[in-house]
Formats: C-alpha cells, structure tokens, sequence
C-alpha cells in the first residue's frame, strides 16, 4: 500500500513540475526548457534539451547564468543540468547556446522574472500603543488587585483548616 501511494505520489509530482516548465521548440523539433519557469534572480533551474544531440555530453552558455552548465543525457535521450541565474540578471528574455559535440551549437531564448524579495508580515503592535485610557487602567488594576486579595484568602483558609 505505501509503494502504491508513494509511486503515485512520484507520478503526480512530475507531471505537475513537467506542466510548470516552459518549453522552447526550435525549428528542428529539438526544445529546451527551464524549470522553474521563469527563473528569478538568484534561484537555481534545471536546464532541459531534447533533441537535435546525439553526443553523450553537452554545455549550456547564457549571460544570464552564473557559469557554462555541463549537461548530460539519460537513456532518454534528454540533456539535463542545473544552472544559477546570476544575481543581477536583468528580467525579460535571454538567450541560451547549447553546443553539442558533433552537431554544432543550437540557440534558444528563456525568459528571466524579477526578483522579489519575501519578507516576513508586518504584524505590528495590534493597537496596543493608541495610548493610555486611565479608566481602562484603573479598572484593570482594580481586577488584578481583587484576584491578589482572593488568592490569600483562599490560602489563609486552606492553612487554617
């Protein structure tokens, strides 16, 4: 039972991270995709060719990546690797050369988001600092006095008996 709902756990993951990567078809048939697409400043992708390569190796080169990107095949024949997008990458499109050993260099183009920045709420003070209402402290003292004077009293009693 837990292989089954694990399997399918496994399925339904990469079919929802397949359908989030944004895939760029060349006029050969051969794509290319990032994932997570698009790729922020910053962040770590995963680089995808299918395609038009028949080597056992290719590199990935882009001015919107940190440093080329080896990329290796499967049995698939699909070309992966993890690239960074450079930190001050600016957003929009950038282009992305595969060279594949034998088959020459293919360009493709991805497109770059903006950075945004997650910080956490802002919570404040919740109205605690309006100001001080000396009814509402004189009676909160009065409370916190009367609940003193019944704690004695119930500790008097208890020694008493």
């Amino acid at each position: 039972m837990r292989v089954a709902r694990l399997l399918a756990t496994a399925a339904m993951t990469s079919l929802a991270l397949g359908a989030s990567a944004a895939p760029v078809l060349a006029d050969d048939g051969t794509s290319l995709s990032i994932n997570p697409s698009p790729g922020v400043p910053g962040s770590t992708v995963v680089v995808s060719v299918s395609g038009g390569c028949t080597a056992s190796s290719a590199t990935a080169t882009s001015d919107a990546f940190t440093a080329s990107v080896p990329l290796s095949t499967g049995s698939a024949r699909i070309y992966t690797g993890t690239a960074t997008i450079k930190s001050d990458a600016s957003a929009g499109t950038h282009s992305v050369n595969i060279d594949c050993p034998g088959s020459g260099t293919s360009t493709y183009s991805i497109t770059v988001g903006s950075s945004t920045t997650v910080k956490g709420v802002r919570g404040g003070l919740g109205g605690s600092v309006d100001g001080m209402n000396t009814t509402e402290l004189a009676a909160g003292s009065a409370l916190l006095a009367a609940a003193v004077v019944g704690g004695v009293l119930v500790v008097r009693r208890r020694r008493q008996n």
